[in-house]
């Protein structure tokens, strides 16, 4: 079967929120039905080359079956009608109290919630989409209008044609709009898009998106394909962005920069701008043959997002970032027995979900930084360049790409990606020194301290004083020179931990001064990962990065209280964890001090976190800054998080928050709001908190974000506990299909089941639905392991 094209002719009803379309598929094929995806659409007639056809719909399966057999050029018409709901997926409307927004979501599979289609990336084809909106209303679409007129007065907007493209790539967007725009690639629009009223001042947004078309470009050496591209902020979104060709959709708080915007958001404001554009080429230009290669799509958007970010920012060190950002925590879930393979077997709808996670995003965004660092920059550039260009308006798998990368390399790049994307989890490399030789062995790392004895083909760099040598680890055990050995994994590039021999490890000591922040990063993570796995103990982990505790490099403080900080919320009460995290914290915020007219924007980054916790472990300190809390406007952004949350702790009072949260209407105070929300206990605060997330007072979308940090609060993991039942029914209802259930269920189970080890078994066995069953059980694991880390830690 081809599709050649989707023809929707749309009449809006935005009173009733529902619509009537006349669809017409254009296809080639030889079959002897017509199946179609289709959910909750009214279907009114179906005709086939000229004659009305009858038809049989099976929910299950969310599929149209049609008679009639197909044997050449054919045309489908389809009549039929859709209501428009509140459900973040497929078309559906975002209410606020500045007016409603109809707008799309369609990754995975929510086309079919909006018209009837094959709903399968790799059936692409051309769309011509006609919508009929109200004449006070705009419409919005993946390519510029062609033509718009006024008939029996409604607004008749009729875009012009797309290339080829797959389904889940289609937008469409109808609300009342502001929007700016700046040229790029000569009389090509980039369009800054939001609600009226909610379009930000800056033009930080739109300058960062040129910047990044024009580093991809120069990048890939392939032009940016559409005439027009669309950066839309959409006040209620499941995702946080998605990368709908030619017409991008964003949560508003990536869009909106304002005096009121901190140093993480602006950073991320960047990079997920720089990611949604790299899509464009890399996701709707070549798309992934099915899903089992979304991880291609979504770890290549990330490895290059921040490759451009680096470029473009260099004062926000995005390499370090990403190693906290992504590749952390790929390593920490890929050493759960519950991961899975990079490259994954999708047959349900419900499964696609599931795989959008650190695995999809950071361990393939790593381990394309890995082979990046393998072949070099210039060779990876190169055999990108042909993948593009030889697959452009086409779809590829994975395999695809190695095999243009191996045809301008000399490395073994197909046995390398084989190893890691094919392969669960990832190695831990044991070194010690012997006779003058190094003595290496591998085999895979697990986080419950149990040891698989597999082999990956590892691309070891390793640092000596004269420089790096690379090396391919394909064995079970090998030997190296020691001479001048300093370290393995050479800034971080490769997925893998490394165990030293105490000698070893001391000598690493002694080399200190010489070695980058990602050196440092990858050596305190490791040795976390390593306590919390029961390879070393507390006592010993404190005694082996002592003298790193001594540095004052932003990335690598918060890289520490990080490791300490999760310690103290597995364990609050162990007063050794407490007292370890008191004293850092206390010694490095006074080192940073008042924040300076011009710092890095990483030192007041790090200054806000740190304050954060500071104020959650310290009451005193969370009296100080909670004076500031009727005044939070007034406060640096950075450091507004530290003060709400102070402000939550010493007041206790939901409806104090509450009243705060209504006076910001940006969304990323709102947000900072609801984090500090997390810190309040009683049940006369948690109705109060219920209450504006059933009102929406809450944003749907921020709901999540409170349900998943108030876990780890100790004050309110009981009621989370005895409500979780209907937590997840409340997720369901707007976010089923999305996977936000399933990494709820994953963050929250290893701290609420922490009281509850012999009955929480019983209690998710209730919460029967397919699509937590990946979040069940790795969020079982994770409380087994921490479990067990709690008995350790108390020795």
């Amino acid at each position: 079967m081809q599709i050649y094209n989707y023809s929707l002719d749309l009449d809006i009803n935005s009173e009733n929120y529902t619509y009537t379309c006349h669809e017409v598929i254009t296809f080639n094929g030889d079959e002897e039905k017509l199946i179609l995806n289709s959910v909750n659409l009214k279907i009114k007639k179906i005709r086939l080359n000229n004659s009305i056809k009858n038809y049989k719909e099976f929910a299950q399966n969310q599929e149209i079956i049609v008679d009639g057999i197909i044997t050449k050029d054919s045309v489908a018409e389809i009549d039929f009608s859709g209501k428009i709901p509140e459900e973040l997926q497929g078309f559906y409307l975002a209410k606020t109290k500045d007016g409603n927004m109809f707008t799309t979501q369609f990754e995975s599979t929510g086309a079919r919630r909006f018209f009837p289609c094959i709903d399968n990336p790799s059936y692409k084809a051309t769309f011509d989409i006609t919508v009929r909106i109200d004449s006070d209303l705009d419409a919005i679409s993946n390519m510029p209008v062609e033509s718009q007129e006024n008939i029996s007065g409604k607004k008749v907007v009729k875009f012009m044609q797309t290339p080829v493209m797959s389904t889940y790539l289609l937008y469409l967007g109808i609300g009342k709009f502001d929007e700016k725009s700046i040229n790029f690639d000569g009389n090509k629009k980039l369009i800054l898009a939001a609600q009226k009223g909610h379009l930000t001042e800056s033009d930080y947004p739109l300058e960062i998106g040129k910047k990044a078309i024009e580093f991809y470009r120069n990048y890939f050496g392939i032009d940016y394909p559409l005439p027009k591209e669309h950066l839309i902020a959409v006040p209620e979104f499941a995702a946080g962005a998605m990368e709908n060709w030619g017409a991008i959709t964003f949560r508003e708080i990536f869009l909106n920069i304002s005096p009121s915007t901190g140093a993480s958001v602006k950073k991320a404001v960047g990079e997920v701008i720089a990611h949604e554009l790299a899509h464009q080429w890399f996701g709707d230009l070549v798309t992934m043959n099915w899903w089992d290669d979304l991880w291609l799509n979504e770890s290549f958007a990330t490895f290059m997002s921040y490759k451009a970010m680096n470029k473009l920012e260099p004062d926000y060190d995005m390499f370090a970032d990403f190693l906290v950002s992504e590749t952390a925590g790929a390593l920490e879930g890929d050493s759960l027995v519950n991961s899975h393979p990079i490259e994954v077997e999708v047959k349900h709808p419900d499964d696609i979900s599931q795989i959008f996670d650190e695995i999809s995003y950071g361990k393939g965004g790593s381990i394309l930084r890995m082979i990046n660092a393998f072949v070099t920059d210039e060779v990876f550039r190169k055999g990108l360049h042909l993948y593009l260009e030889n697959f452009k308006y086409k779809n590829a798998g994975g395999s695809d790409l190695w095999e243009f990368i191996a045809k301008v390399s000399d490395r073994p790049v197909r046995k390398v990606m084989e190893s890691f994307i094919q392969n669960i989890g990832y190695p831990i490399v044991e070194v010690m020194e012997e006779n003058g030789k190094l003595k290496l062995n591998q085999y895979r790392f697990l986080l419950n301290g149990k040891k698989q004895n597999v082999q990956w083909k590892i691309p070891l760099t390793a640092r000596y004083t004269g420089g790096t040598r690379s090396v391919l680890f394909d064995s079970e055990s090998m030997e190296m020179d020691s001479s001048g050995f300093i370290k393995l994994n050479d800034s971080e590039t490769g997925f893998y931990r490394v165990l030293y021999s105490a000698p070893l490890y001391e000598n690493i000591i002694k080399n200190i001064p010489i070695l980058d922040n990602k050196d440092i990063f990858g050596l305190l993570n490791d040795m976390h990962a390593f306590l919390v796995s029961g390879k070393i103990t507390f006592v010993e982990y404190l005694t082996m990065i002592e003298k790193f505790m001594e540095l004052n490099d932003p990335f690598i403080i918060r890289e520490i209280s990080n490791e300490l900080f999760s310690l103290y919320l597995i364990d609050p009460k162990n007063s050794l964890v407490l007292g370890t995290n008191m004293e850092y914290l206390a010694d490095k915020l006074k080192i940073l001090g008042e924040k300076q007219k011009k710092e890095n924007i990483n030192i007041s980054l790090t200054r806000g976190i740190l304050a954060n916790r500071y104020a959650i472990i310290n009451r005193g300190y969370a009296e100080e800054l909670a004076k500031f809390g009727d005044s939070v406007s007034d406060v640096d952004p950075d450091m507004r998080l530290a003060v709400l949350t102070s402000y939550a702790i010493v007041h206790n009072d939901g409806d104090k928050m509450i009243h705060l949260l209504s006076g910001f209407s940006q969304d990323e105070d709102r947000v900072k709001v609801i984090q500090a929300m997390t810190m309040l206990t009683g049940d006369d605060n948690f109705a109060i908190i219920e209450k504006a997330i059933s009102d929406r007072e809450i944003k749907a979308q921020d709901s999540l974000i409170y349900y998943m940090l108030a876990a780890s609060n100790p004050g309110a993991r009981e009621y989370i506990y005895a409500n979780l039942e209907n937590i997840i029914e409340k997720i369901q209802a707007v976010f089923a299909g999305s996977g936000y259930s399933f990494r709820v269920i994953e963050t929250v189970v290893p701290f609420i089941g922490l009281n509850h080890m012999d009955e929480i078994g019983e209690k998710l066995e209730k919460i029967n639905i397919r699509e937590i069953t990946r979040g069940v059980k790795k969020g079982m694991e994770y409380l087994n392991i921490y479990s067990d880390l709690v008995k350790r830690l108390k020795k």
